[in-house]
């Protein structure tokens, strides 16, 4: 049997839920909601669950790093085995996306060998369970738009902000 493990905690950017799975990350979600609703939902969501804290310091750790402006490696182990085999082709493609630069759709498309797929490309990016860790918020519009974002446009405009990231600007 699985063990699944969370953890909800305040951060700058609101608060953030960690889900592990026998050790391995397999979600990170950022909310405006209360703690209390947020850890209602996780027990019903996993109510074989556990809530703690000591697997989830060094990602804490890392992620109040991060949101304090600094680089870091987000050397955290990671699980995305219930994606699909496209979607978890383009999530190893992220995590190669150095900290303070993007990439595009169309970019990201060609890198899988799907260079026509910039739409697949998208809807597997937003997909993506573990934000920030794998830093989907680093992939914009071809034409240097920011394009969407599954934690919503504003939180993704943030995080390219932390990382002092210029948008180019729009082709006219």
């Amino acid at each position: 049997m699985d063990l699944i493990e969370y953890s909800v905690y305040e951060s700058s950017m609101g608060n953030i839920c960690l889900i592990a799975k026998n050790g391995r990350l397999i979600a990170l979600s950022i909310s405006r909601d209360d703690e209390y609703k947020l850890l209602r939902s996780l027990t019903l969501q996993y109510p074989e669950g556990v809530r703690t804290e000591v697997p989830f310091k060094n990602v804490r750790l890392l992620l109040d790093r991060y949101l304090r402006g600094r680089k870091v490696d987000f050397d955290v182990p990671v699980d995305v085995s219930a994606e699909t085999p496209f979607t978890q082709r383009i999530l190893r493609v992220l995590q190669g996306i150095p900290y303070g630069e993007v990439r595009s759709y169309l970019w990201v498309g060609r890198q899988i060998g799907y260079p026509m797929a910039a739409r697949a490309v998208g809807q597997a990016v937003k997909r993506n369970p573990i934000p920030i860790i794998i830093p989907c918020h680093r992939v914009i519009r071809e034409d240097g738009t920011i394009g969407g974002f599954s934690q919503g446009v504003n939180i993704k405009r943030r995080l390219l902000a932390i990382e002092k990231v210029e948008l180019p600007r729009p082709h006219r």
